[in-house]
């Protein structure tokens, strides 16, 4: 949920400095830059995903047969979420039973680059609004039905929560940065822990049904984190020699490949006959899918993902 507001965040404020600087929104140049950054990693995963039983066969581990059979069409135009809302289910090869999420945010850019291409800035916060109500309201006619929240329409609200202080920033320069100076960095710090706790207890809940409203609250307070952050003056900073923030350039791949590396490991520490209920085991098996998933994630994005992004410059 949370890279979804943080993506109608980066996206909206991105347009809108755009179309401000320069009067409208260079719309083929919006989705080319999207396409490098999203495509070749996207691509690549779908590749590995169709291979995997295959390489499973070589390696003499056995293939999962949870989950519907995968669908080529559906994961090369960007429908796996589309598909397991019709199956009710996930795919039986990683990493596409995550892609359900990509899928959305490839929705995202095109409906929004159409959208802020086609309407003046100034009616953009009626939209968001309206953005807002119509996720709530999908996400209970979805639940009433017993279909699954997994498309644009049930988590748009989510990106609408991150455009709303996009828009401030470009349109109201120092607005946002008035109001966060004024709170005491000790409420700032407070409402940090509040989010984790909402988070922690959230995460608890298991169907789309208990989601529908804590879906929009954790929205809100996803929004809010992020206008206590953004401003230079008076926000929670994080220095960018944190070590989450290096890794925050390989989210993208620690995303992607963490499902593979994960199923890996798990079906070679059960081949080696480890019983991964015992602690110490469990803990081995954590760290060590913590650091192969940034291993292949650095990796990838050094070898294969920066040689597309470099071509970025040429769509300014």
């Amino acid at each position: 949920m949370f890279f979804f507001v943080l993506s109608g965040f980066l996206i909206t404020y991105i347009i809108c400095d755009e179309k401000q600087q320069q009067g409208q929104l260079n719309l083929k140049n919006f989705f080319v830059r999207r396409v490098l950054r999203i495509w070749p990693l996207y691509y690549l995963m779908v590749l590995v995903a169709y291979a995997t039983p295959y390489i499973l066969s070589v390696l003499h581990l056995s293939a999962s047969q949870e989950g519907y059979e995968p669908n080529i069409w559906a994961s090369l135009l960007f429908a796996e979420n589309y598909k397991m809302m019709w199956e009710a289910t996930h795919a039986n090869a990683s990493p596409l039973s995550v892609m359900w999420s990509l899928c959305i945010e490839e929705h995202f850019y095109i409906v929004w680059g159409v959208l802020l291409y086609c309407i003046s800035l100034k009616v953009l916060p009626k939209f968001l609004y309206a953005f807002m109500l119509l996720g709530l309201v999908c996400r209970v006619v979805y639940v009433q039905f017993n279909i699954p929240t997994s498309d644009l329409f049930t988590n748009i609200d989510l990106f609408a929560y991150g455009a709303l202080p996009a828009y401030w920033l470009v349109n109201k320069p120092g607005y946002i940065e008035h109001k966060v100076v004024a709170i005491p960095r000790v409420w700032k710090y407070g409402f940090v822990a509040l989010v984790v706790m909402v988070v922690t207890l959230c995460s608890q809940m298991s169907s789309d049904a208990a989601y529908v409203f804590p879906t929009s609250v954790l929205g809100i307070l996803f929004a809010l984190l992020i206008i206590l952050i953004v401003p230079q003056a008076g926000g929670l900073k994080i220095k960018d020699s944190n070590m989450l923030s290096r890794l925050g350039i390989y989210t993208y791949g620690l995303y992607m490949y963490h499902t593979l590396v994960i199923n890996l490991l798990k079906q070679l520490f059960n081949k080696g006959g480890y019983n991964m209920d015992k602690p110490g085991v469990a803990m081995v098996f954590g760290l060590g899918a913590l650091l192969l998933s940034v291993l292949c994630s650095v990796l990838s994005y050094q070898l294969f993902e920066k040689q597309f992004l470099k071509l970025k410059k040429y769509f300014r």
